[in-house]
């Protein structure tokens, strides 16, 4: 798994995430509303309530404090667009 941030400025961050097939993003949850940008790939984000496949080009909204996991099912790239302050805390 790698996150590097790719662009900051005083309202939001973009950070550029990318998983190989069959990683996982362990259980998280960010501060702020984070908005999903898949580039490429293929994972399964699991909510306490429901799993959504993100498919290449897609996007999805998670909620801030929501907690949600990653699965990878096919090598995975992605932007994360979250408020400037924003952090991501592993739970």
């Amino acid at each position: 798994m790698e996150i590097k941030e790719a662009y900051k400025n005083d309202k939001f961050k973009v950070l550029h995430v990318s998983l190989k097939k069959g990683e996982k993003m362990p259980l998280h949850a960010a501060t702020s509303d984070a908005y999903i940008v898949n580039k490429s790939g293929v994972g399964s984000v699991r909510f306490s309530d429901r799993k959504v496949l993100l498919t290449s080009g897609e996007t999805l909204l998670i909620k801030a404090q929501e907690p949600h996991q990653l699965e990878v099912l096919e090598d995975f790239t992605s932007s994360v667009i979250l408020e400037a302050d924003a952090s991501i805390d592993f739970i």
